[in-house]
């Protein structure tokens, strides 16, 4: 199994990254440039009750939160800033539902000023 889910190949293939600094704290996905320094530099995250999905920190919340995105394509988000040992929870099946989940974020933050839970 790969690495990088499918999903995240065809997103950054066609979008690249998602910056928005001045929604809530910021949502942020990451450059693909960014993901694998990152990878480089501190290795994979170790996920799952097994400690076996070897997954990518994609992105953050801008509040110390980060997104991590597994091989099988889920979407998991950190409890707290640090990597080490981390405590995660899913937030998406898979990328689609995860930018579905921003998209929705951004429409009610717009609305009436609060962003969710992501």
């Amino acid at each position: 199994m790969s690495l990088i889910p499918a999903d995240l190949v065809t997103f950054y293939d066609s979008i690249g990254d998602v910056t928005w600094e001045d929604v809530c704290n910021g949502y942020f996905i990451d450059p693909a440039g960014d993901v694998l320094l990152r990878l480089q530099e501190y290795g994979v995250l170790d996920v799952g009750a097994d400690q076996r999905d070897h997954s990518l920190v994609i992105g953050s919340n801008g509040g110390g939160l980060s997104y991590v995105a597994c091989p099988g394509g889920a979407v998991y988000r950190t409890r707290t800033a640090s990597l080490d040992d981390p405590e995660l929870d899913k937030v998406a099946d898979d990328l689609r539902q995860f930018l579905e989940l921003l998209e929705r974020s951004l429409t009610r933050f717009v609305a009436d000023g609060e962003s969710g839970y992501l």
